[in-house]
C-alpha cells in the first residue's frame, strides 16, 4: 500500500518568529481528502554534554506550553550568526551552561513532533568541556538555571515522570547506548 498523501492546497494561518502555522487540504491513499494542520519550525540544536565526573548538564526552565518547569539538555533554534548546526549548539552551550568544548561528535538529526510539525533536531555529544570566563548571555526572555546528573540520577528523574522533554529523554538513552557499548567493547579486549 502506498501510504504516501498528497497535497492539494494549504493556507497560511500565523506567521511567526520561530513558526508558521497552516492548514493544508491533502488527499490521502485511498482518495478521500482531510486536513492537515502543520506547524513549520526552524531547526534547532541540541547537545548531551558530559563532564569529567561523568555527568550530563541539564538546564530548568519554565515552558509556558505545558505550565511547568522541565529539565532539559541544552538545545536551540540557529540564528543568523550561526553557519551550521553544530555552530548553533556551540553557541546554546556557551548561554545556557557557560561552556565549551574541545570534542564534539554529531550523533543524530530527528523530528520532535513528525505528527504536525517539521522541527529538526541536530543531536550532538560533547566531553572535554572548559568552563568560561566569558560567558555568552542568555536571550533577554531566557531564564534558565543548569546543574550536573549522573546516568542514575537521570534514570530516577526519569522514572518518577521528572523528566518530560523527548529531546531528553532520547539523549539519556543515546548516553546510556553509547556507555554499555564502550564497556562492551573493553570487555571484549
Amino acid at each position: 500500500m502506498d501510504l504516501k498523501e498528497t497535497e492539494i492546497s494549504s493556507q497560511q494561518i500565523f506567521q511567526g518568529r520561530i513558526l508558521d502555522l497552516s492548514v493544508r487540504t491533502i488527499k490521502l491513499p485511498n482518495g478521500e481528502t482531510a486536513t492537515r494542520e502543520i506547524v513549520k519550525h526552524r531547526p534547532a540544536s541540541c547537545v548531551i554534554a558530559i563532564n569529567d565526573q561523568q555527568e550530563m548538564l541539564l538546564v530548568k526552565q519554565w515552558r509556558e506550553a505545558i505550565k511547568q518547569v522541565t529539565l532539559e539538555i541544552p538545545a536551540g533554534i540557529g540564528d543568523p550568526t550561526d553557519a551550521s548546526p553544530l555552530d548553533a549548539m556551540k553557541r546554546e552551550l556557551n548561554e545556557e551552561g557557560g561552556y565549551r568544548a574541545e570534542y564534539w561528535e554529531k550523533v543524530s538529526e530527528f523530528y520532535s513532533t513528525p505528527g504536525f510539525c517539521d522541527e529538526k533536531m541536530h543531536l550532538f555529544y560533547c566531553d572535554t568541556l572548559i568552563k568560561l570566563t566569558d560567558k555568552r548571555s542568555l536571550d533577554a526572555d531566557e531564564f534558565l538555571t543548569s546543574d550536573w546528573y549522573s546516568l542514575d540520577k537521570l534514570k530516577n528523574l526519569l522514572a518518577e515522570g521528572k523528566i518530560v522533554d523527548a529531546k531528553t529523554v532520547y539523549a539519556i538513552s543515546v548516553w546510556e547506548n553509547m556507555l554499555l557499548r564502550n564497556a562492551q567493547a573493553e570487555s571484549n579486549k
